[in-house]
C-alpha cells in the first residue's frame, strides 16, 4: 500500500512541475515568457499605447544638413572644399556625421579622402569646446603634408558650426602631441 501511496505523490509532484512550466521555452524579449499568464508582462495583453507614447515610440525622421566637408585634391597638395548632406538622429551626433564625410571622396571626383585611416570614437560638446576622440589605423597614416591638411580638414569642417569655440583632439582618449608624428597638436585647437 505504502508503495502505490509513493508512486501516487511522485506523479502528482511530476505533474505539478510540468504544469508550474518546468518545459517553457527560454525567455525572450527582455525576460518576459511567452504565456507567462502575467498581463503586463504578456505580449497578447499589452495595452494600445496612448497618442503622447505611441509619439515617443515612433521611430524619429532623420535630421539632415548641408556642410562643407574637405579633402585633398588629385596630387593630395591643397585642400578642396565640397558641399554634403549628412543625416543624424539627434543634434549631438552631427559632429562625428560631419567628419565622417572625410573618410569618403564624393562619387565621380579625383578627390583625396584625408581621413582615411581615422576612426570617430565620439564627439561631445561642452561649453563652447568640442571634445573628439578617434583611434588612427597603422596603415593609414599620411606624412607631413598629409597630416597638415587632414588637420585642417577636421578644423574646417568642425568651426562652420557656430557653437564650436575650441576642438580638444585626443586619441584613444588620451591628449597627444602629435595626431601622426608630424605636426604639434595644440590642446585645445581655438578657432
Amino acid at each position: 500500500m505504502q508503495k502505490h501511496i509513493v508512486r501516487g505523490l511522485i506523479l502528482t509532484g511530476a505533474v505539478a512541475l510540468v504544469l508550474s512550466g518546468c518545459g517553457q521555452k527560454p525567455l525572450s524579449n527582455g525576460g518576459a515568457s511567452q504565456g507567462s499568464g502575467n498581463p503586463a508582462v504578456n505580449s497578447q495583453a499589452t495595452p494600445t499605447p496612448t497618442p503622447p507614447e505611441a509619439q515617443q515610440n515612433a521611430k524619429k525622421e532623420p535630421l539632415t544638413k548641408q556642410i562643407k566637408a574637405y579633402y585633398g585634391d588629385d596630387q593630395a597638395e591643397k585642400l578642396v572644399e565640397k558641399e554634403v548632406t549628412i543625416n543624424y538622429n539627434e543634434d549631438k551626433d552631427k559632429y562625428t556625421a560631419a567628419l565622417w564625410t572625410l573618410k569618403k571622396a564624393p562619387e565621380n571626383s579625383n578627390l583625396v579622402p584625408l581621413a582615411q585611416a581615422l576612426g570617430f570614437k565620439s564627439a561631445v560638446l561642452k561649453d563652447g569646446t568640442l571634445t573628439l576622440d578617434m583611434t588612427i589605423s597603422g596603415e593609414g597614416r599620411l606624412g607631413a603634408p598629409g597630416e597638415s591638411m587632414l588637420l585642417q580638414a577636421i578644423q574646417k569642417t568642425l568651426f562652420q558650426f557656430p557653437e564650436v569655440n575650441s576642438i580638444e583632439i585626443l586619441v584613444d582618449g588620451k591628449a597627444v602631441d602629435s595626431l601622426m608624428g608630424h605636426m604639434d597638436l595644440p590642446h585645445p585647437i581655438k578657432r
